[in-house]
């Protein structure tokens, strides 16, 4: 807990320049607030002397003491913000960047909606840890300096008001420890309502076609209540601090008018010091209250920072490259699996198990098997999501856990069964994966993927704006951008995940003429439901529960009437 304290405030304090002018400023208005109480006296003086000169000197220093506190007071504001708004934008961009280098399996694991809340629900409410920096210095700092004043005015009665603060300071303690519990659970309700809004915006189309709007309804309004329920408990805790001890103030304040007023009587003070006493009085309670809203602030802030460091900000980022990591020259094509096994970290059974195959350059493979047999297992592998848990990937006769993973992936195409297309223009999209592409290989890469007829056909081209996710466009002309934006980086192994599961015949017919036309150029990897795909391959691979069970060509699997002919037949028999 300690240490990620410690690491939050590096934050903090790596904006100490704003908050340097906003404590100088700070310390600014509370001087001219002790000087307004020495004036106040001085006014009630004159006043008692009928002295007018006097006066009007007073009330026009009054004026010039308030017009440098209109100066200080903004600059203090100002200031703040400045640092607070600095320190969640860096907050911002250090958990955008960390959340690029996690592993997939993060991902996996955990709710989007969730890691989305920490960004716009627990990043802004650390900003007010920059109004604990001030209140932290300037509140003792008022309450030194007020306290030492009206000791030097009347210290019998200075006595007398101070009473009660240890009864004010062991309450907000207690509503602190509460208040701390109380966040970290609304946060938290906070963050499951993120990722059930996102869950049902994603599933949008489900839900309609279900018919179970009401159901998802019914789950919005639990979770909100309870968020409510979490909320309510906190301000009614907040609600009842304040009038308790603005009620000790008070009882405070009255024992000090009944013996101030006897002091007035005695001629041990004056009228106008009894007001000034009064006067910062009220500012040492302004302040005392200050010390109380550093408690609830800094466990608001404590607990925020808790989920971003425990959620984000400490899980292991993926380990790109070993130190000793060689950059992987421009390859042929040549895959090789080398007795590959691999269990996911959340599972306790092998997803691949004592895998070997080859494949030559220029080669087309279908990886063929019921769900769960491996095949995006074995995909996910040669692109180093994740690593085998023994065994060997070799491209081109390089081991590519040895290999610099930049180096690696530009050298591979990948087309994913699920198209995600980004908000802009179809050009946009292509470029993606080569960002300074010009526009004559945006639009050769569209031709290769047969992607360039219908683009010509939109309202603006290549310059269309294609919208969230790419609703603007069929399944098929999404998946030709996909296939236009792999191709783009011209790789020499190009892998189609399922990218004939959900499309027409015709924009099947589209791809499986881009699978044709680079027999010999690139390595393909298919993984097809599609049994028209998949037989147009140089070679299948036949996958059952981990293992390579089959290979050859569709004529030579049939003729071996094994596994494989078990799947077609069957296969065969649902289209009928």
């Amino acid at each position: 807990m300690e240490r990620i304290e410690r690491r939050f405030w590096r934050y903090v304090l790596q904006q100490w320049k704003p908050l340097v002018v906003a404590l100088l400023c700070s310390a600014g208005v509370t001087a001219i607030t002790g000087l307004t109480a020495y004036l106040l006296e001085q006014v009630i003086r004159s006043m008692d002397m009928r002295d007018s000169a006097m006066l009007n000197r007073v009330s026009l220093t009054v004026i010039g003491v308030f017009a440098l506190k209109w100066f200080f007071s903004y600059g203090q504001v100002y200031y703040l913000a400045l640092a607070g708004q600095r320190m969640m934008a860096r907050l911002r961009e250090d958990i955008f960047a960390h959340l690029q280098r996690l592993p997939l399996s993060f991902f996996q694991s955990r709710q989007i909606g969730s890691i989305q809340s920490i960004l716009t629900n627990d990043v802004p409410l650390v900003q007010n840890a920059v109004l604990l920096v001030r209140d932290v210095l300037d509140a003792p700092l008022r309450i030194v300096a007020f306290t030492a004043y009206i000791f030097y005015l009347n210290w019998r009665l200075a006595l007398l008001a101070l009473l009660f603060l240890p009864l004010i300071a062991t309450l907000i303690r207690r509503m602190g420890r509460q208040i701390h519990r109380i966040t970290h659970q609304t946060q938290g309700a906070l963050a499951e309502i993120s990722a059930l809004v996102q869950e049902t915006l994603a599933g949008v189309r489900v839900i309609k076609a279900f018919a179970t709007e009401d159901r998802q309804i019914e789950r919005f309004v639990r979770q909100n209540r309870q968020v409510l329920s979490h909320s309510l408990r906190g301000e009614r805790r907040r609600a009842r601090l304040r009038p308790t001890v603005e009620f000790i103030g008070a009882v405070s304040i009255a024992l000090v008018l009944w013996f101030g007023g006897q002091q007035v009587a005695a001629g041990h003070m004056t009228t106008g010091q009894l007001l000034s006493f009064l006067f910062l009085l009220h500012q040492i309670a302004q302040a005392a209250s200050g010390v109380g809203a550093i408690q609830f602030t800094r466990k608001q802030v404590r607990a925020a920072a808790e989920r971003i460091f425990r959620e984000v900000l400490d899980v292991e980022p993926e380990v790109y490259d070993p130190p000793n990591a060689i950059t992987l020259p421009p390859v042929q094509g040549a895959i090789q699996y080398e007795n590959v096994w691999f269990c996911y970290p959340s599972s306790e059974q092998h997803a691949l198990k004592g895998v070997s195959f080859e494949i030559q350059p220029g080669e087309v493979v279908a990886l063929v098997g019921h769900s769960g047999a491996g095949k995006s297992t074995l995909v996910d592998l040669l692109l180093r999501f994740y690593s085998p848990t023994q065994g060997r990937i070799l491209i081109d006769n390089h081991d590519i856990q040895q290999v610099r993973l930049e180096s690696l992936r530009s050298q591979i195409g990948v087309v994913p069964q699920q198209t995600v297309l980004f908000v802009g223009t179809v050009a946009e999209n292509i470029a993606y994966s080569q960002p300074n592409a010009p526009m004559e290989a945006i639009e050769q890469a569209a031709r290769q993927a047969h992607a360039h007829e219908f683009i010509e056909q939109l309202p603006n081209g290549y310059h269309t704006l294609i919208g969230d996710k790419g609703v603007r466009l069929s399944g098929g002309e999404s998946q030709r951008i996909a296939i236009a934006r792999a191709l783009l980086r011209n790789p020499r192994i190009l892998i189609l995940d399922e990218a004939t599961a959900s499309l027409d015949p015709i924009s099947e017919q589209m791809i499986r003429r881009v699978i044709e036309e680079g027999r010999g150029v690139r390595t393909t990897l298919i993984i097809a439901h599609r049994w028209s795909t998949v037989q147009i391959a140089d070679r299948i691979l036949v996958l059952h529960q981990g293992r390579l069970v089959e290979q050859g060509t569709h004529a030579e699997l049939m003729q071996k009437g094994g596994y494989y002919a078990q799947l077609y037949r069957a296969a065969q028999l649902e289209v009928l």
